[in-house]
């Protein structure tokens, strides 16, 4: 005759279900987190590129030639001739000490203008979750084409 209960062979099965379980939704969190992050970042790049399209509106030319110099002409009022902003408004929390704008990962966004990939213009990026890179790495969110380094708006 059986005791009521459970035998240890149903009670290993019963806490590998449940760790399974566990693993599955902690995995989904993490990938939900991450596609956040890159969505993020993208956000952040787009309003860039709109505010620095406003700033070159009215004022008729590309500002400043790093992440912190273009963070203050979009920003901060200056003797600029037709400077009518500021073009947008930044969180201090999404700022480092130094005053660069971050990414979803915390790390400096990358300004450089005149741009390398963008000849034309100015390029912008970031760096991705890895942190590393010079705007063509796989990871890497950046204002020019993905596929074939056309000059693009993301």
């Amino acid at each position: 005759m059986r005791d009521r209960g459970f035998t240890l062979m149903e009670l290993a099965v019963g806490v590998a279900l449940a760790a399974l379980l566990v693993w599955m939704v902690a995995n989904g969190m993490q990938q939900a987190k991450k596609n956040a992050t890159i969505s993020k970042t993208q956000a952040q790049i787009s309003g860039l590129v709109t505010a620095i399209k406003m700033y070159d509106l009215d004022t008729e030319y590309y500002t400043g030639e790093n992440n912190k110099s273009l963070i203050e002409a979009l920003t901060t009022e200056n003797e600029v001739p037709g400077w009518k902003g500021p073009y947008i408004k930044i969180k201090k929390s999404e700022l480092n000490e130094d005053g660069e704008y971050l990414d979803g990962w915390g790390n400096a966004f990358v300004y450089i203008n005149p741009g390398v990939n963008n000849g034309s213009s100015y390029d912008l990026y970031s760096k991705g979750p890895d942190g590393k890179g010079d705007g063509n790495n796989a990871d890497d969110l950046k204002n020019w084409g993905k596929e074939n380094n056309e000059e693009s708006d993301i």
